[in-house]
């Protein structure tokens, strides 16, 4: 975990606890040259690459196409790119931080917010004047300049119509006004920072420009109460029932008093006041994998050949697809680790090991004490088996 008071060159010199307290969820934050000593990892025609392939989401929006903003779906084929013309369109190819390591590396250095928050990397090539439109997410975004420029426009959610254009697929706003203290070119290295629902406008200004979106997961309240409805529904309770005690108020048999609507109320929030059943769907949630089809856990002939190998030094690494967090409750001595969707409950002693599997990327486990905590083994065989500990390289024969 981040030093909160540090310095850091992410935030162009601010601390996270400025950042935090200032800006977070509350407004934009321009970071000029924020992003320094960045090798970009992909050319755009590396990119365009990357869009061919099967199991990698990836989008064209043409502004000016066949349609108004007409948006065409990955995988891509080399006519494709061919027919493209010259000016005002863009590529979008997501969660690349999935495929590149030098990309999950960048996504590394947001370590300072909440990691079960971070979703993944989108990146976006564009040629001059490509833009998705003026549009809004429902989530924090921070839009990383890595080469050429991009004007970007924004307005606070007070400051627009959430009403789209007609007949398109994409949700873009149908009107714009122009907030002149909100409009900022940047140059590569620069980061702009929004919180949820602050309306955006980004466009290209020349046939550079590479744009890194760092997204954070923001699952819906109604979302999360259907969740947390099925976590509660998973034991059935027939005996419990709805049967309101008579207080006498009512004034016709016919009536659904007020006592009712309290007496329900009071026995749904009886319901969920279970942070360990909030827990364990928010830490299943928040650690599922953006592909869980690529993920499927090892088999125990598999997950034994693994250990061994870890036991006995072969390099094991993080990778960038990974999704671990934890939860600990004060009052008991127990914690539930969740990676890639599932969970395992553990000693609450081997919180720091969670903790520096979390931190790091590369690990040698030859010489882990595995006698010292009689649950360290089947953790490590956990985060084996979820993948979200791999091999670095397969054991000779």
């Amino acid at each position: 975990m981040t030093d909160l008071n540090t310095p850091l060159t992410i935030l162009g010199g601010m601390t996270a606890h400025t950042f935090l307290n200032e800006y977070w969820q509350k407004k934009p934050l321009l970071i000029r040259a924020g992003l320094s000593d960045f090798e970009v990892p992909l050319e755009a025609d590396e990119l365009a690459g990357m869009a061919m392939e099967e199991e990698v989401e990836s989008r064209i929006v043409i502004e000016n196409g066949k349609t108004p903003w007409e948006t065409q779906q990955g995988p891509f084929d080399e006519n494709t790119f061919a027919s493209l013309p010259e000016k005002e369109w863009t590529l979008l190819v997501q969660a690349v931080d999935h495929w590149v390591p030098e990309v999950q590396a960048l996504k590394e250095q947001f370590q300072f917010l909440p990691s079960s928050r971070l979703d993944d990397v989108m990146i976006s090539y564009a040629t001059e004047g490509g833009s998705v439109g003026p549009h809004y997410d429902q989530y924090d975004v921070f839009l990383i300049q890595v080469a050429g420029k991009r004007r970007w426009q924004v307005l606070a959610p007070g400051e627009y119509q959430d009403s789209g254009i007609a007949d398109i697929a994409l949700h873009i706003l149908d009107n714009f006004p122009v907030n002149p203290e909100m409009d900022w070119e940047l140059d590569a290295g620069d980061i702009l920072y929004l919180p949820p629902n602050f309306a955006h406008n980004g466009r290209s200004l020349d046939d550079d420009c590479m744009t890194y979106s760092v997204g954070f997961r923001a699952p819906s309240i109604q979302d999360a109460l259907t969740g947390i409805r099925d976590k509660l529904c998973e034991t059935p309770d027939a005996k419990h029932r709805f049967a309101a005690p008579e207080t006498g108020n009512r004034e016709h048999s016919a009536q659904i008093h007020k006592d009712d609507i309290a007496h329900l109320q009071a026995e749904l929030a009886r319901l969920i006041s279970q942070p360990d059943v909030l827990a364990n769907w928010l830490g299943e949630t928040m650690s599922d994998s953006k592909y869980p089809e690529y993920l499927t856990p090892l088999n125990t002939k598999d997950l034994d050949l693994a250990f061994q190998n870890a036991t006995q030094g072969q390099t094991f690494i993080r990778p960038g697809d990974a999704r671990i967090c934890y939860y600990q409750d004060d009052n008991t001595s127990s914690m539930t680790v969740f990676c890639n969707g599932d969970s395992i409950n553990l000693d609450a002693e081997l919180v720091s090991f969670v903790q520096a599997i979390t931190d790091q990327v590369e690990f040698d486990f030859s010489g882990l004490d595995f006698s010292q905590n009689a649950d360290l083994e089947p953790l490590v065989r956990f985060f084996i088996r979820q993948q979200g500990l791999i091999e670095l390289v397969a054991p000779e024969e």
